[in-house]
């Protein structure tokens, strides 16, 4: 993903028009995104709310501080390639956060896009098998930031085809579905109209990548989001490609993190304690209101926060009784956000699984 300064994740493995044609077809999806939910859909919910991130991600080895939350069952890892890189210094740090998350299923990991032997390469060069598997992570789905949202169209092809071989070699190791992270952050990127992501040649690319992916992602901040984004039909933008990706039965992830994030005197980021303004609750709670209201669900939501880039900042990630820590939020998202369930056909449901109406359908799209 491109985007503001603000925006830019911070990489460890940095180191390394058929499409158009199809355009009102696209376009006819999102208008019509299904209509017909099931209550089996809601009831088989399973994990659909993933947490980690890098700031205090070395927090999570203690399960006691967020009790609550693991025991909703609808919770997994969400395995940034920065905090698990830190992590493993020393080992024993990620070893205990496996532990906690033992039963929770394989996680999500949120990766750059690098060569395709990122993937198929042995451990000794420090990359995919090393970094996760050889330390025992096999996240069946990933969430990767892409160098490009739009190229020209003559090199449509070209970036296509590296597309295709890293979701390729990215299965040959388990992961079952690879999201490029989308959202028009950049305040050049077209954004004004209607079903722009559906129909703009510009995101011809990210709309190849996230149909051959089987899944789209979004960094969209709340906060960013409630006070405009990068400029008008941002907000529309975001709503409609959310429906598009649910209207083509894709995975669709909600990345949320905190934002903006203050730096201290020193002009380096401050820990969670030194943050007083901080409003992630409240933004993220008024967001997923937002997109309630306007039926753009998504299938899973993911909590992270990049904005802090210390793993060892644990009070920003426990307990998960503390306003505005990553597992307040992502308990808060347990007990009260819907949730998109795509079901056969490419049609869903829009399910609530808060106590005293789980399994219930809310909306039907």
């Amino acid at each position: 993903m491109r985007g503001p300064n603000a925006f830019d994740r911070h990489w460890y493995l940095a180191l390394l028009i058929a499409v158009a044609a199809a355009l009102p077809a696209l376009c006819a999806a999102q208008l019509n995104p299904g209509h017909a939910g099931t209550s089996s859909s809601c009831a088989s919910l399973g994990v659909y709310i993933f947490f980690g991130g890098t700031g205090g991600f070395d927090g999570l080895q203690d399960g006691d501080q967020f009790t609550e939350l693991l025991q909703t069952g609808h919770v997994g890892l969400y395995e940034h390639a920065n905090a698990i890189a830190a992590a493993e210094h020393p080992p024993s740090i990620l070893q205990a956060i496996e532990r906690t998350f033992a039963g929770t299923g394989s996680g999500q990991a949120e990766l750059g896009q690098v060569g395709a032997n990122y993937f198929t390469l042995p451990p000794k060069y420090g990359f995919y098998k090393d970094v996760y598997i050889g330390h025992g992570l096999h996240p069946a789905e990933a969430n990767v930031n892409t160098p490009h949202d739009g190229v020209p169209r003559k090199e449509l092809q070209k970036y296509e085809k590296r597309w295709k071989e890293y979701v390729d070699a990215a299965g040959t190791v388990g992961i079952e579905s690879v999201a490029p992270v989308v959202g028009p952050n950049d305040p050049n990127e077209p954004k004004q109209g209607n079903h722009v992501f559906a129909t703009n040649p510009f995101y011809a690319l990210e709309r190849y990548e996230a149909l051959y992916g089987k899944a789209i992602a979004f960094d969209v901040p709340p906060n960013f989001f409630l006070t405009g984004g990068s400029g008008p039909g941002y907000q529309k933008f975001i709503v409609q490609a959310i429906q598009w990706g649910n209207a083509h039965g894709l995975r669709t992830t909600m990345l949320l993190s905190p934002y903006p994030w203050p730096d201290n005197p020193n002009g380096k980021p401050d820990k969670f304690r030194q943050f007083t303004n901080n409003t992630f609750s409240r933004d993220t709670e008024t967001f997923v209101r937002r997109l309630t209201r306007e039926q753009a669900i998504p299938s899973e939501w993911a909590v992270d926060n990049y904005e802090d880039p210390y793993p060892h900042d644990v009070p920003a990630v426990v307990p998960e009784a503390v306003r505005n820590t990553t597992t307040e939020v992502g308990l808060w998202l347990a007990r009260n956000a819907p949730v998109y369930a795509n079901a056969t056909n490419n049609e869903g449901t829009i399910c609530n699984p808060s106590p005293g109406s789980s399994s219930e359908n809310v909306g039907q799209q």
